[in-house]
């Protein structure tokens, strides 16, 4: 859908910096090439600061990482029907069609995508302690993501102090709860139109 409204995705890209005059960004300095616009949203979670840190902008949003295994289903009458945390290990458990996703766990290690194995034994304890025989874990598919955290857990949404740079960023643990009234808040704000939401104390302006 993104496609047919306009949108060109360029995948397997990768980005250098931000190519800054005077008070504007004028380009995208990519391996494929400079990608200019008019305007420019950095977007891009945990990896955010370390794109705007050489235009003088600090941006204090940090990864905090978190583990998820996502598991067949092999018994529906065991599996999980709605979502429900786990408080004892703050573990989620949700249904996503013929599959149980199991998430969970904030560990400040960095820009670290280790997979230790106790951390999946967690996820996978937490699992068939509350649906025993529900999902096959042996086949299950284990991975880590770093939450993009900021000081206050709100977001950073809004303009910067380059007149055509803005930031969506910093949404932790929210980041798909989040997202498409993000997307229409930063929308408005970029076209010059008032958010439906108060958007001031949402601006990197905050800090």
């Amino acid at each position: 859908m993104a496609t047919e409204a306009g949108v060109r995705f360029r995948m397997g890209t990768t980005i250098r910096r931000l190519v800054q005059q005077g008070d504007r960004v004028v380009g995208v300095e990519t391996d494929g090439g400079t990608v200019t616009g008019d305007a420019y949203l950095v977007a891009m979670g945990s990896f955010s600061p370390r794109l705007v840190r050489p235009l003088g902008i600090r941006l204090p949003v940090y990864p905090v990482k978190g583990y998820s295994i996502t598991v067949p289903i092999v018994d529906e009458t065991r599996a999980p029907v709605s979502t429900l945390l786990d408080e004892s290990y703050k573990v989620a458990i949700t249904r996503l069609g013929d599959r149980i996703r199991v998430g969970g766990m904030a560990e400040i290690s960095g820009f670290n995508n280790d997979l230790p194995e106790a951390r999946r034994a967690t996820l996978e304890y937490s699992l068939g302690s509350l649906f025993p025989g529900a999902g096959d874990t042996a086949r299950a598919s284990y991975w880590s993501g770093l939450r993009p955290m900021t000081p206050d857990s709100t977001p950073v949404i809004g303009a910067t102090r380059l007149s055509n740079l803005f930031l969506n960023t910093g949404h932790g643990t929210l980041g798909w709860t989040m997202a498409c009234g993000s997307a229409a808040a930063i929308a408005d704000l970029m076209s010059g139109r008032r958010a439906a939401i108060e958007t001031d104390d949402l601006s990197i302006a905050r800090y």
